[in-house]
């Protein structure tokens, strides 16, 4: 190659690009434009990318029928926003390993936690600094009153005690009539979810308060049946051994009220059977009415329902700050509106 050819070549280099010696001059123009536009290029189609935004659920008892629920739904509804990582911790009841998962959760620079306290004045501190920090925080259920939340949802747990005692004695009362008693009579069985839970203390007080309306029902076997199924079933089981029959059970969530179902055998019939949070599932109290496996249930509403409209709506405006708190409204479920309810929906929620 002689020395006029080794000019052409190297004059005809640019960044990398080789440029045949005759390629005319407005062409190497034009390419020379398109090179210097590759970086904006570039640099819009990041700008397309979506900010990813966490979002942390911190559960007390993570595996226990009412908290799966409330996973289950906010999982179903943060999947349509692809912009949204929803990350979950489970504390399985113990108050340090939540402060620890709370701590790790700001890690993670969330835009909104939601938490279900094991102890609220141990996580108090914590959840002071998050709100303060811009972090929304969303207390769920009545024991997060106690801290210093953006804001607390609850549903009145006593209310839905009261409302299981109504179904009872209004039930008492029916049978009394068909059969021509004036006393009303009945013996009841309760299953609790835990001994001395805030929870089981305050739907118990409703349960027993709506109960002394009529002095002739009694409470004859009070059991902790641990929030499962089996527990529903053992506790049952041992209501049958040490009380022969009885005429309504109570049991705190659906999950027991189906577990004792299997344990009553040929009782069934006689046992009016109240389950308790009457969510949509195959083993919710919703479906669990409709089908005739439950005489009734008491609804209570997925609180993190609300939860995301907040959420979604602090996502849109930044500087969106809820209300210290919302009351959700429990619904009774019973065989006249349980198939209704599946098909309208149940009372909508607080507006925001």
């Amino acid at each position: 190659m002689n020395g006029s050819e080794t000019a052409g070549l190297s004059d005809g280099v640019f960044h990398g690009l080789i440029v045949a010696p005759m390629m005319p001059r407005c062409f190497i123009i034009f390419l020379l434009t398109v090179l210097c536009l590759l970086p904006g290029c570039k640099r819009g189609i990041e700008s397309q990318t979506p900010v990813i935004r966490t979002i942390v659920l911190l559960s007390a008892n993570g595996e226990r029928p009412y908290e799966v629920a409330q996973f289950q739904n906010l999982m179903r509804l943060v999947s349509v926003k692809p912009e949204v990582n929803l990350i979950s911790h489970d504390a399985a009841g113990n108050a340090r390993t939540q402060a620890e998962q709370f701590g790790k959760a700001m890690q993670d620079k969330p835009v909104a936690i939601l938490v279900t306290p094991v102890n609220a004045l141990a996580l108090s501190d914590q959840v002071d600094a998050a709100v303060r920090m811009g972090v929304l925080v969303i207390g769920l259920g009545e024991a997060a009153s106690a801290m210093p939340c953006s804001t607390v949802l609850t549903c009145d747990q006593r209310e839905m005690g009261r409302m299981a005692g109504d179904m009872t004695v209004r039930a008492l009362i029916r049978r009394a009539q068909e059969d021509g008693k004036t006393d009303v009579t009945g013996r009841v069985v309760e299953i609790r979810g835990d001994e001395s839970g805030e929870i089981s203390a305050a739907r118990h007080e409703g349960f027993v308060e709506m109960l002394r309306k009529e002095p002739g029902i009694v409470v004859v076997h009070d059991a902790p049946g641990a929030w499962t199924k089996q527990g529903g079933k053992e506790r049952a089981t041992e209501a049958v051994r040490l009380q022969g029959s009885f005429d309504v059970l109570y049991a705190y969530n659906d999950a027991m009220a189906l577990g004792a179902a299997t344990a009553l055998g040929n009782q069934r019939m006689d046992v009016l059977l109240i389950g308790t949070d009457g969510y949509i599932g195959e083993e919710g109290g919703m479906t669990l009415v409709s089908r005739g496996d439950l005489d009734g249930s008491i609804y209570q509403p997925i609180l993190v329902d609300l939860a995301w409209q907040m959420i979604a709506r602090r996502l849109g405006e930044p500087g969106y700050t809820p209300k210290p708190s919302y009351r959700l409204t429990p619904q009774a479920i019973t065989p006249k509106n349980a198939s209704d309810l599946l098909r309208d929906g149940v009372l909508p929620l607080p507006e925001l």
